[in-house]
């Protein structure tokens, strides 16, 4: 059996420093720029229908060419099985996935410089509301990562989840 020496305690420190060095260095992804939300009504009632319009602006001087959304309901909404189901989505996506309470997408790509896509989702609540007490206060969460740059060598990423919601996709259901 080797015996433990100050070398080896020396080798180990500088490793553990090195990764931390390394790790230290990793940037922090930045907030997306660009991204904007909207729904179509602030108030609405049981069977009603919404319409969440989430949108992306490329705010940077290289083309966007790739764009990931999802979105599903904050707290305590995303806890309310069959409250309201999202039914639908369309847009500027190369494809959309939805079930339940949740959608996501691509963002059509490339996206130029100062250029637009934007993506509606539609959501219908349920008849009979399976929350106690009016009224009830729906919000959303969104998602976004973003690359920049050529497709498959990005030359930066950007990445933003909203996990509080946003108050422009707010709607009051009584």
């Amino acid at each position: 059996m080797k015996t433990f020496s100050v070398s080896r305690l020396g080798a180990i420190l500088l490793a553990l420093l090195g990764l931390g060095v390394f790790f230290a260095a990793q940037p922090a992804s930045a907030a997306v720029g660009g991204a904007t939300f909207a729904v179509d009504r602030a108030t609405a009632k049981p069977g009603d229908q919404l319409i969440l319009t989430l949108s992306l602006t490329n705010t940077e001087t290289t083309d966007i060419s790739f764009a990931y959304e999802y979105i599903q309901p904050i707290w305590p909404a995303n806890q309310l099985n069959g409250a309201f189901t999202v039914v639908g989505c369309g847009g500027d996506s190369t494809d959309c996935s939805f079930g339940g309470n949740n959608a996501a997408w691509h963002f059509a790509a490339p996206i130029a410089p100062g250029a637009t896509r934007a993506v509606t989702v539609t959501v219908r609540i349920s008849d009979t509301p399976t929350w106690s007490g009016t009224p009830y206060s729906l919000n959303w969460a969104p998602y976004l990562y973003v690359e920049y740059g050529p497709a498959g060598a990005p030359a930066f990423t950007r990445d933003q989840l909203w996990a509080d919601g946003v108050p422009e996709l707010q709607t009051v259901i009584g």
